[in-house]
């Protein structure tokens, strides 16, 4: 048997809708607390809003700020024309 047969993670992989639509969540309420920034600003105002566990910030943190950040930047630009 492979290392990988036997050893078991403990990693949770969440549905790709879901992770979505957390990403999503977490891109609004970035937006709102304009915590877009930084990294550190992002996850304390995430934290603050006690909507979403540690490891879920940990793992969307990214994916989230690049959203909100898409989002700001659309709606400049749609602002614009």
């Amino acid at each position: 048997m492979a290392p990988s047969d036997t050893a078991q993670s403990n990693v949770i992989t969440l549905p790709r809708l879901e992770a979505g639509d957390l990403i999503d969540r977490m891109a609004a309420d970035l937006i709102h607390f304009e915590a877009t920034g930084t990294e550190g600003d992002a996850i304390r105002s995430l934290m603050a809003t006690r909507r979403y566990g540690y490891g879920e910030i940990a793992t969307l943190i990214d994916d989230a700020l690049a959203a909100a950040r898409q989002e700001i930047v659309a709606a400049e630009m749609a602002r614009a024309s």
